[in-house]
């Protein structure tokens, strides 16, 4: 992989780190500490791979699965609030499981008058 290559994907996995720090904290600025730390240490990571003996792709592979991690704990925490624990009315423990319930034929009101015409014996 050309150097112009290997800097394309380091600035895209460095887009997708930011896109999910933004996402998770609401608000990321660019004076921010964590937006600091992720800039230098991408700065840092240019020059030690080509001088350390490590893999070309290896930073860029921990910075891709730190993208994927913070992906996955959101996404994780997004699905845990849809399906917390709790009581939940039928209509919406059928609607989480993507069933509908029958729309009421008739009126509570109607309904109590045809209750109670079974319930009372009729005279003859």
């Amino acid at each position: 992989m050309s150097s112009l290559e290997r800097s394309k994907v380091a600035v895209n996995t460095f887009r997708r780190i930011v896109s999910e720090l933004k996402k998770s904290k609401g608000h990321l600025s660019r004076d921010s500490p964590e937006y600091r730390f992720i800039l230098e240490q991408m700065r840092n990571h240019q020059v030690t791979q080509k001088l350390n003996c490590k893999s070309p792709n290896e930073m860029e592979h921990l910075a891709d699965t730190y993208a994927t991690y913070l992906n996955s704990t959101r996404y994780l925490a997004e699905l845990q609030e849809r399906y917390r624990g709790g009581e939940r009315s039928v209509s919406e423990s059928a609607n989480l499981v993507g069933l509908q319930l029958p729309k009421e034929a008739c009126k509570s009101e109607t309904m109590d008058k045809f209750r109670a015409s079974f319930s009372e014996p009729k005279e003859k």
